[in-house]
């Protein structure tokens, strides 16, 4: 890349058993003003209605379309950044709108910065637009998952990163393996994850409120998190994965003496609050059995970790409380 020359940019878009988002999305995409843009859709769903085959067939000269038979949003990601040329690697969910053509230059502006190994950029709930403010708890690289909002205007460190509007050195993300793909289901807390890893790694992710999606929360397809706090059966099933993810990385990163109590609080919060007893006895009982999955299933995967990287872990995530 040549002096002042702009940064060669990947968009990696994966999709689940979405339409006509994702023709919306992928139009907005289309349509941003950038020179150096690659654009890659990683496929996951089996059968698209016609209308999307179509635009997909339409756009085939401006678009990489890999097809995944087997959905797992981490997989996918990882196989777009393994087919990504781009300097800087830009996830984009399949259920969000672009109103700025300039999009992607606000994103890679940022790269100037060599410390800057990662943008989170906004993200608008497309249905309320409603603004948020910042909470300076997020600034803590242990707990700041929990206090991070993405909806607000101020610019600061963070130690995770919005799936829906997300971007990367992609050397970075290489030379650290790309996403740990143990999260399984829903994925709750890869972000979070990777960018603890990159902070280890001695690069800053940022929040940067000037490169905007607006999202569709709770959309059916994708990774289904419109079950979060639901109470239907199949909520149950989708709460395995979720406990396995929150326990799972908090194994990786969150120092011995707090396990407990993060432990209790995702107890209290998700498996015994006052919505779910309303629900009855047998609710309760299958979401119990859901935590116990998840959790045993989280301590199984973070026990089959090669030694020298759970001994890693277990170092750094000490010195972050000292």
């Amino acid at each position: 890349m040549g002096e002042g020359a702009p940064r060669r940019v990947s968009v990696v878009m994966a999709t689940y058993r979405r339409e006509e988002l994702l023709r919306a999305a992928l139009e907005d995409v289309l349509a941003l003003k950038y020179p150096e843009l690659e654009i890659i859709v990683v496929d996951q769903t089996p059968e698209h209605t016609p209308a999307t085959r179509a635009l997909l067939a339409s756009v085939a000269d401006h678009v990489r379309l890999i097809h995944q038979a087997r959905p797992h949003v981490v997989t996918a990601l990882n196989a777009g950044l393994a087919a990504a040329r781009g300097e800087i690697v830009l996830f984009l969910d399949d259920d969000i709108r672009i109103t700025d053509p300039d999009f992607v230059g606000a994103h890679a502006k940022n790269y100037d910065d060599p410390r800057v190994g990662g943008v989170a950029g906004r993200v608008i709930d497309a249905r309320t637009r409603a603004e948020g403010r910042y909470d300076a708890r997020s600034a803590d690289p242990v707990f700041g998952f929990f206090h991070t909002s993405w909806n607000h205007r101020t610019r600061a460190t963070v130690y995770s990163a919005p799936g829906a509007n997300m971007s990367f050195r992609r050397e970075a993300l290489v030379r650290l393996g790309g996403f740990d793909e143990r999260f399984v289901g829903n994925a709750f807390r890869f972000e979070n994850d990777l960018v603890l890893r990159l902070s280890r790694a001695g690069y800053v992710v940022v929040f940067d409120p000037e490169p905007e999606v607006l999202h569709f929360y709770g959309s059916p397809g994708g990774s289904e998190n419109r079950h979060l706090l639901g109470r239907d059966r199949a909520s149950h099933a989708w709460y395995v994965a979720f406990f396995h993810n929150q326990v799972y990385c908090d194994l990786k990163h969150t120092p011995r003496r707090y396990l407990p109590g993060r432990c209790w609080r995702l107890y209290r919060s998700h498996v015994l609050n006052r919505p779910y007893l309303v629900e009855g006895a047998g609710f309760v009982l299958h979401r119990h059995a859901a935590f116990v999955r998840g959790v045993s299933g989280a301590v199984a995967t973070y026990a089959r970790l090669p030694r020298a990287e759970r001994y890693a872990v277990e170092a750094s995530s000490t010195r972050l409380r000292r």
